[in-house]
């Protein structure tokens, strides 16, 4: 409601220019995906919005800011929805298997620029952590301290194995990035729901106190 409201109280201009700016941004992901960072083109991504030009750089002075606006609209959306599907489950458990969920279908819905920030950055500064804008940054760390809190009620409630709460946020996020990774590097044609189904299950066979002993998170 209250970005509707903030919709309503803008002009029919500024609506227009936001609704133009979003239009760039995907064309740019698109662009992105299909050519990689180095391939791209200001001109490509102009042409794939089927916008001038000289219209685009009033919206954006650089390919690199292209690329970084991309990257944090991506991360904003993510967030976004972590915050709305994952922190607003009560059970820490049903909580875990969301994120798995929400991490595999980010990755179904964006593989294309997925695999270019994977691989780009890595190439270029053995990081990639530093593609982020700060932006993006603070906001994942925001995410990580409350998930961190969901993790600690599932250890308080005796389901989850007791290694700390920021111990196994970093557990956890391991083997989601490990299989993300593996997924980014040889496209898997394994349907999605299936992909979640097995990583669920690994997830939870890992981190479950029914499991302890069992697995390398203990």
């Amino acid at each position: 409601m209250a970005n509707e409201n903030g919709a309503q109280a803008l002009s029919r201009k500024e609506r227009e220019r936001l609704a133009h700016r979003r239009e760039i941004i995907e064309a740019a992901e698109r662009v992105f995906a299909r050519n990689g960072y180095r391939g791209s083109t200001v001109e490509q991504i102009a042409q794939e919005a089927e916008f001038a030009v000289g219209t685009l750089y009033n919206f954006f002075e650089s390919k690199e800011e292209l690329y970084e606006e991309v990257l944090a609209s991506l991360v904003e959306e993510a967030v976004s929805r972590f915050r709305e599907r994952i922190l607003a489950e009560p059970d820490p458990v049903k909580a875990v298997e969301a994120l798995v969920e929400l991490r595999v279908a980010l990755l179904d819905e964006h593989k294309g620029f997925a695999r270019v920030v994977f691989q780009t950055p890595m190439a270029e500064h053995g990081d990639a952590s530093l593609a982020l804008p700060p932006r993006c940054r603070a906001l994942i760390e925001a995410a990580q301290a409350a998930f961190t809190q969901v993790l600690a009620r599932g250890i308080e409630a005796g389901v989850f194995v007791d290694i700390g709460a920021a111990n196994l946020v970093v557990c956890l996020q391991g083997i989601l990035n490990a299989f993300i990774a593996q997924w980014l590097l040889h496209e898997s044609q394994e349907p999605v729901a299936e992909r979640v189904a097995r990583l669920r299950g690994i997830v939870l066979s890992l981190i479950l106190r029914e499991n302890e002993g069992g697995g390398p998170c203990v």
